[in-house]
């Protein structure tokens, strides 16, 4: 009798350390490796086995496996149709020439209205045509289309647009959460630039499901939530536009609450809200020193954790 390669390889190895091995290779690697044997396969399917893999990966600091992704506008003379595209962040920082490789798995990557609502652990959601939501993985070439937004709302998709949203991960429930807010609009408020009504919902993996209407008064949630923390992120205006303040919605709670205000940004024109290597920053023009300005927020939650990450002098560039 025949003895297969990975049953070979136990015989020499103990299970703990083929486990070892296993975590630290990239994902393309492993579903490989679930060919090799029944017992490679239950292993690498597991759910113990994905998550401990995952803390591997966020450990990993080396730009090797690392992607950054984005849409990109059509060209008729493209090699590489479709909106959404990677390309390798080692090659981006270091070869003169990037080569951007398009999602060719994704059927929906032809529309022409794509837009990036979020990645957490390896997944991307995507929002299609303005009103259809998707889950990508791009490591093992799957997607999942979410159900539709507006079931069980009384929503015309015709007089308005989903304006905000956010994608991220529940730590608590280990439960991936999109939130939405669609808002109608008449010609009054496009002139003052705040919409009539809004309604907003929290799509649930686990229940595969939207739930009901989950919006804070008196603030306008517009474009990509950024998630830090269990929490999304946005810069909102008061509907008076007399000042701005982070607002942030907690996927555990979902609810909405607010982020103090940097001391230093007395004088700055609104920022731009980002992550940088987990933390919470924003970019922005700051009149007091003509120049542009990157905060990071070391420590979440921590008021007097903020800190200057980089300043450029506009004086300096001209």
């Amino acid at each position: 009798m025949k003895i297969g390669k990975a049953e070979q390889i136990s015989h020499h190895l103990p299970e703990e350390i083929i486990e070892e091995i296993l975590y630290i290779l990239p994902v393309k690697s492993l579903l490989r490796f679930k060919c090799v044997s029944p017992s490679w396969r239950s292993l690498i399917s597991t759910k113990q086995f994905i998550e401990t893999h995952l803390q591997h990966s966020k450990k990993i600091e080396s730009f090797t496996d690392k992607r950054v992704i984005s849409t990109c506008k059509n060209s008729s003379k493209s090699s590489c149709p479709g909106r959404l595209k990677a390309c390798s962040l080692s090659s981006l920082l270091t070869e003169p020439i990037t080569r951007a490789v398009s999602f060719d798995f994704f059927p929906m990557n032809s529309s022409r209205d794509i837009v990036i609502v979020g990645s957490c652990n390896g997944l991307i959601c995507v929002l299609v045509d303005a009103c259809r939501f998707f889950l990508l993985n791009p490591s093992t070439r799957e997607f999942k289309e979410l159900p539709d937004f507006f079931t069980g709302t009384t929503c015309p998709k015709n007089l308005g647009s989903i304006s905000g949203y956010g994608f991220g991960f529940d730590e608590s429930s280990c439960d991936y959460k999109v939130y939405a807010v669609f808002s109608m609009t008449s010609p009054y408020d496009r002139d003052v630039g705040f919409p009539s009504k809004s309604v907003a919902r929290v799509y649930s993996f686990k229940t595969d499901s939207w739930g009901v209407n989950a919006f804070f008064e008196d603030r306008w949630t517009i474009g990509q939530g950024k998630f830090v923390s269990g929490k999304l992120h946005w810069i909102n205006y008061y509907k008076t536009k007399l000042k701005w303040e982070i607002v942030c919605f907690d996927l555990t709670n979902e609810s909405f609450g607010t982020v103090e205000r940097p001391s230093c940004m007395e004088g700055c024109y609104i920022p731009r809200l980002g992550v940088f290597k987990g933390c919470l920053c924003m970019s922005f023009d700051c009149a007091l020193t003509v120049g542009f300005e990157i905060l990071i927020w070391n420590e979440y939650g921590m008021e007097d954790s903020w800190s200057r990450l980089l300043t450029i002098s506009y004086l300096s560039v001209f």
